[in-house]
């Protein structure tokens, strides 16, 4: 069942988070209580199951104690053979011990649905003596830095279950089957319930609890037995049932392949059931003790980005086609009637106001070559046709010229770039409504040529051919933002097409001053007024600028709301100027200090990066962009591929104080754009550079992060981050390796990764070297083949067709 661990040092799990796999168990996603499981080390206590009841507790925790022969059996240290993780699949764990060398003691975890959690010990006599054993089960509410007290609560006439009082809304119980109580609070000794035990030589004795977290002690204790009703084996079977769609992945490294196999845990465990909401199930970015209660307030609950979905779909679309599917489905379902679609829809029914950013066409489209379900393409086909057209209606494209325009830094993604970064005290500030990007062009590309796809293989002709047609003219679009003269793709102004170098007009002046500069700018451009004063105090004004547009027709342009953040206001002119005769702020005392400069387009981040991705510009092009991102004083950092180039003075690897880090959703989009052009070595080198550091920093700070420091191994931004678990699509693609089904493989092409890859999914089993790729299907059939062209591989034997 699940996945089977190599029990030593280097791949122990010190703690594994629990939570109802959405797959199979009820999910709540207004209280989802979520556990974690640490075997223990050394002087620690061990198993230890501890939640945080999603912040209405600071730690309430469920653990056993053993007496034998007179010996409490407690810390780690005191196991003859300390508990360790054997086998996990999401929301179950499997743990090993022994409480003395003829002891051998089992302990399942097994969460439920959301409110309930339970565990079976199974303890085996090997020796040749019987034993007398005694199991204590204690409970833990700790808050506000004191014991909570907890009590007894008596079941018939003479069972008993353990409540722990009331935590925010709750009043949780734990029920051992068949078990005693004896402790009272107000005498000073803890309440436990207990179970004794002889076993005879050979003997094996079990022993189930459950913890349920209702609203009401009745309630919890309800639905306490109503799980003691089931059928725990036939659940068991199922979850290793559904284990086997689960890819274990052997690369010759047993810590990466431990990273590979938590970072497809955490994607399962990431998702919750639909609600009134969504139709289908949606993902969260952290699912820890922490969260779940409140989930419409939490950041990380607050909806379904796009930048989580692209990668969580890809990854999941041979595990679970229905929740790769419904994460689609699940936009097109809230689509306005003029194709608009939000971009990060709530399961409790969050709205960011934004346009979704365009890559849902390429997701489908990847989403289909995992599960080659045409129903599905043909379901969403007319949505996100009519979602990409969307893209270009006028309040999209202000100037009508086919590239538009994003309407605010978060609808990229990434607020950080430093030729923007308005709330960022060390960005430019300009406004990105004025701006042409590279990047909007090559997600519009991408889903134009995606469309034409899906077009050719429904057999829709008309459509493919008006597809192709927007292919070629953003392909257009696209050339006009390269600059020959730095043999990259650049931003540039909205209105005048020009990308230019910043000039500095006014600096830090008295802003109660009536400032003259006038400036000529040739070529013109919009200026960029920046304010700085008053804290955290937002102070009401009016800007004035006058001089002469571009052109040379005198112009007036006042302004009240600036954008502020950390004591600074940043505007952007709406008007491209020509000269600037004269700045004034009216309604500020001269404490406070102000600038003015022109408008840099020139600054490179990954924006001129993307177009890779896009597959629609020339070798040579690509070939220069290739030579960009691959320069180690730029973008090819230690950690992987950075937001920002090393050698730009706002740089910075942690992106704390600049623009950097390395993100794993950008990661998939640069190493997808690699294998698109031939550089499928460059793609390998660029994953076990971020596979590297991902394992470094998994054995240090024990979580995935959000995302990495660029040139050092560290996890940065929000612990337990669904953004920061490898990218297991991207792997994938390197590795060659797409098991369909227990009967159909895709694999192919050169094989460019250091060492063998062992991928094990669906019953099917691929090892790939770089020599040859073997293929072994479930019923014996056994496929050898010399690497070559990308192909399918079916399993041919009798019985087994495709």
């Amino acid at each position: 069942m699940g996945v089977w661990l190599n029990n030593t040092p280097q791949t122990a799990i010190h703690t594994l988070p629990l939570a109802a796999d959405a797959r199979l168990s009820p999910t709540d996603y207004n209280d989802d209580q979520i556990w974690e499981l640490s075997p223990g080390v050394a002087d620690s206590p061990a198993l230890k199951l501890q939640t945080n009841y999603g912040g209405r507790t600071g730690l309430a925790s469920i653990l056993p104690l053993w007496t034998h022969d007179g010996r409490m059996i407690y810390q780690t240290q005191a196991y003859a053979r300390p508990p360790v993780i054997t086998v996990f699949a999401p929301g179950y764990a499997r743990v090993e011990a022994a409480l003395t060398p003829d002891l051998t003691l089992e302990a399942v975890y097994w969460t439920m649905e959301s409110h309930a959690i339970g565990g079976r010990f199974t303890l085996r006599n090997t020796g040749k003596k019987a034993a007398d054993v005694r199991l204590e089960l204690f409970g833990h509410v700790g808050a506000q830095g004191k014991e909570r007290p907890l009590k007894l609560i008596p079941l018939g006439t003479s069972f008993s279950a353990l409540g722990l009082g009331k935590i925010g809304n709750l009043n949780p119980a734990i029920v051992l089957e068949k078990g005693l109580g004896e402790g009272d609070t107000t005498l000073g000794v803890s309440p436990k319930l207990y179970r004794d035990f002889t076993l005879a030589a050979g003997e094996s004795v079990t022993a189930r609890w459950v913890h349920a977290g209702r609203l009401t002690v009745r309630d919890s204790l309800g639905l306490a037995q109503q799980w003691f009703k089931a059928d725990w084996d036939e659940h068991f079977r199922q979850i290793e049932q559904a284990s086997a769609a689960i890819p274990v992945i052997q690369t010759g490294d047993t810590d990466t392949d431990l990273a590979l196999t938590l970072a497809y845990h955490q994607l399962i465990r990431s998702f919750l059931k639909p609600t009134a909401s969504l139709p289908f199930a949606s993902l969260v970015a952290t699912r820890r003790p922490v969260d779940g209660f409140g989930g419409a307030h939490s950041r990380g609950w607050d909806g379904q980005p796009p930048t989580l979905a692209y990668p969580a779909a890809l990854g999941l679309a041979a595990i679970a086609p229905e929740l790769a599917q419904g994460i689609i489905r699940n936009y097109t379902a809230i689509q306005q009637p003029d194709g608009w679609i939000e971009w990060k829809p709530g399961l409790g029914g969050q709205r960011s106001g934004m346009l979704c950013l365009p890559l849902l066409a390429r997701l489908a489209w990847g989403v289909f070559q995992y599960t080659e379900d045409s129903r599905f393409l043909a379901d969403v086909f007319p949505a996100l046709l009519k979602y990409f057209e969307r893209w270009f209606a006028p309040d999209r494209d202000a100037d009508g010229d086919g590239l538009p325009e994003w309407e605010r830094e978060e609808q990229t993604g990434y607020p950080f770039m430093p030729a923007f970064a308005a709330w960022q005290t060390w960005g430019q500030g300009a406004d990105i409504r004025y701006t042409e990007s590279p990047d909007l062009i090559a997600y519009l590309l991408s889903e134009a040529k995606s469309l034409r796809e899906i077009a050719y293989y429904l057999r829709q002709d008309a459509e493919e051919g008006r597809l192709q047609e927007r292919v070629s003219a953003l392909e257009t679009a696209l050339e006009s933002l390269w600059r020959e003269d730095a043999g990259c793709y650049s931003y540039r102004d909205r209105d005048t097409h020009d990308t230019l170098n910043g000039v500095s007009i006014i600096s830090d002046a008295r802003a109660g001053d009536d400032l003259l500069p006038a400036e000529i700018l040739n070529p013109p451009n919009r200026v960029i007024v920046t304010i700085k004063g008053g804290l955290q105090h937002v102070p009401r004004l009016t800007l004035t600028l006058e001089g002469l547009n571009g052109d040379g027709q005198p112009v007036k342009e006042l302004a009240e709301q600036l954008t502020w953040s950390h004591g600074r206001g940043v505007y952007t002119s709406q008007t491209v100027f020509a000269q600037l005769d004269r700045v004034k702020v009216d309604g500020l005392s001269r404490t406070y200090r102000i600038s003015v400069d022109t408008v840099d387009t020139t600054g490179l981040d990954m924006t001129a990066l993307l177009p890779l991705w896009a597959a629609g510009i020339s070798p040579e092009q690509a070939e220069q962009v290739i030579a960009l991102l691959t320069d180690p004083a730029r973008f090819w950092r230690p950690g992987g591929v950075s937001m920002c180039p090393g050698d730009d003075p706002r740089f910075d690897p942690t992106n704390a104080n600049g623009g950097g880090g390395v993100w794993p959703f950008w990661v998939t989009l640069v190493g997808e754009g690699l294998i698109e052009y031939g550089r499928l070595d460059l793609a390998a080198e660029l994953v076990q550079k971020v596979l590297g550091a991902q394992v470094t920093v998994l054995k240090r700070q024990k979580a995935f992060y959000e995302f990495y420091n660029s040139d050092e191994p560290q996890g940065l931004g929000e612990i337990g981050h669904l953004g920061g678990i490898p990218p297991l699509h991207l792997f994938l693609r390197v590795a060659g390796v797409r098991i369909v089904s227990g009967n159909k493989v895709w694999t192919g092409g050169a094989y460019p990764l250091d060492s063998p890859v062992t991928i094990r999914q669906h019953g099917v089993t691929v090892r790939r070297t770089q020599e040859e790729t073997t293929v072994h299907f479930a019923s014996g059939h056994t496929v050898q083949l010399k690497n070559g062209d990308w192909q399918e591989v079916l399993d041919t034997s009798s019985g087994n067709p495709e």
